[in-house]
């Protein structure tokens, strides 16, 4: 575990929306963000939509979303 005297940004909470946004701000190259848990890792409610990756919706951006989504899972190992 990385020890941090400061950090460009912090987030709060390690479900699905945490762990993305660090996981695209790694990707950009930002080396100081910090994510904190108080338990595990998506053992909060994040774990009810296990598998839940919906491809439809009546909004365009909403789409744009989802379609990025589902192509990033596919690519995760």
């Amino acid at each position: 575990m990385a020890e941090f005297a400061q950090a460009r940004v912090v987030i709060i909470g390690g479900g699905a929306v945490g762990a993305s946004a660090l996981y695209h701000l790694a990707k950009a190259g930002w080396t100081d963000a910090l994510l904190l848990e108080k338990n595990e890792l998506t053992a909060g409610s994040t774990w009810h939509a296990a598998g839940n990756v919906p491809t439809f919706s009546a909004s365009w951006s909403i789409m744009n979303m989802q379609r990025y989504s589902a192509s990033l899972y596919r690519g995760l190992g």
